[in-house]
C-alpha cells in the first residue's frame, strides 16, 4: 500500500486579494510561513522518505518548510503538480461571479490536469510501493486529483472542497490496476 499525504500550499499575499495565481510563483504571507512551519512540524509523525512539490514558489518554499522538520526525506520538484494555468486571468483579480468551471481565454482544461495528475499517480504507484510520500500543490489540480482517486468525474472537480492553505490529507492507494 502506498500512503499519499497532500499538501496545500501555505497562504498567499493573492489568495487575500482574490487574484488568480495560476502558475505564478505567489507571495507566502507571514501566517503562511508560520503555518506552514507548524505543518513541518505535525508531519514529523508520519515516517516517510520523499517529497514532491510543485516548483512555483508558493507550493516549492511550503515543501522546504516540511523538508526542515524531516531532513532525512529527500525533496524533488515535478512540473506535473503545477497548479491549472488560469490564461488571460493569472495575474489578476477573479472576476465578479467567477466559478472554477468557467472557460476563461488559456484555461487549462480539466481533461489537461486529469491528465497530469493520473500521469503522478501512475509514477508514483510504481516508484513507492510500501512507502508514505508527501505530494506539495495547488488547490485545483488538488480537487483533481482527488476526484481521480475516489473514481469521481473530474469535470466536477469544482464542486469538490478545497483543501485550506498549510492542509493536508492522507490517503492510502491501492497498488492493482483498479485502485
Amino acid at each position: 500500500m502506498l500512503t499519499l499525504i497532500i499538501v496545500r500550499h501555505g497562504e498567499t499575499v493573492e489568495n487575500g486579494l482574490k487574484i488568480a495565481q495560476g502558475q505564478t510563483d505567489g507571495t507566502l504571507t507571514e501566517k503562511g510561513k508560520a503555518e506552514n512551519d507548524a505543518l513541518g512540524k505535525e508531519l514529523q509523525q508520519f515516517s516517510f522518505k520523499t517529497i514532491y512539490s510543485s516548483p512555483l514558489g508558493r507550493a516549492l518554499q511550503t515543501a522546504e518548510a516540511v523538508h526542515r522538520h524531516n531532513p532525512e526525506a529527500i525533496l524533488i520538484t515535478d512540473d506535473r503538480l503545477m497548479e491549472r494555468h488560469l490564461g488571460m486571468l493569472q495575474g489578476q483579480h477573479y472576476p465578479e461571479g467567477y466559478k472554477e468551471s468557467d472557460l476563461h481565454e488559456g484555461v487549462e482544461s480539466v481533461q489537461s490536469m486529469a491528465e497530469r495528475m493520473s500521469s503522478f499517480l501512475s509514477f508514483i504507484k510504481q516508484k513507492h510501493t510500501d512507502e508514505t510520500i508527501v505530494m506539495v500543490s495547488h488547490g485545483y489540480v488538488i480537487k483533481v486529483l482527488l476526484s481521480l482517486i475516489n473514481n469521481w468525474p473530474v469535470e466536477d472537480f469544482h464542486t469538490v472542497k478545497l483543501m485550506g492553505n498549510s492542509a493536508y490529507t492522507r490517503i492510502t492507494l491501492s497498488l492493482t490496476k483498479g485502485g
